[in-house]
């Protein structure tokens, strides 16, 4: 098992504007979930993202990050990124990474689709079953609250035994020694 009973995780789901989160202490009790946004504009959201970040790790205490693994090692979205790894390292909260193909192997059956997933997770996790959005047309944007049900389909998989990916610019530790 990669987890002793009671470990608390937190699960983020990281996007352009905005991230989704998931707080898990194992793998089937949710303690908290939601969406956090970053707007632009008129609307603007005057939190800046770092504030964010530190408001829910220290609402949350936990003791693993768990994210995707492919947002990382996108050039793309570097600023939240960067956010997210100092608070981190601020905080000396270890940051896990889980793939795409680990959250996929999770739910076998529902590979399809993102929404296939979420509604899987929606009956695992009864409380996230009001927020499940309907299913996407393909000329509808993906609906804001879909970043809930992907972070989460990343906390099942960290707990679920799926290996977490190590980044690719990580030393490998050495053995300890006798």
């Amino acid at each position: 098992m990669l987890y002793p009973n009671g470990k608390r995780i937190l699960a983020i789901d990281l996007r352009s504007r905005s991230f989704g989160f998931a707080v898990f202490e194992g793998p089937t009790r949710l303690l908290d979930w939601g969406v956090r946004s970053f707007r632009s504009g008129v609307n603007a959201v005057r939190v800046p993202v770092y504030k964010k970040f530190a408001e829910l790790m220290n609402d949350s205490s936990p003791s693993a990050i768990v994210v995707q693994k492919d947002f990382f090692e996108s050039k793309r979205k570097t600023g939240m990124r960067n956010a997210l790894l100092k608070q981190a390292e601020r905080d000396r909260i270890p940051i896990r990474f889980v793939t795409r193909r680990a959250v996929k192997n999770v739910f076998p059956g529902c590979s399809r689709n993102k929404y296939t997933i979420a509604a899987a997770l929606a009956k695992q996790l009864p409380e996230l079953a009001p927020r499940l959005p309907g299913v996407r047309k393909i000329w509808k944007s993906e609906d804001y609250r879909m970043g809930i049900f992907d972070a989460a389909a990343l906390g099942v998989a960290y707990f679920h035994g799926s290996k977490p990916a190590e980044p690719e610019d990580s030393a490998p530790r050495p053995a300890p020694g006798p």
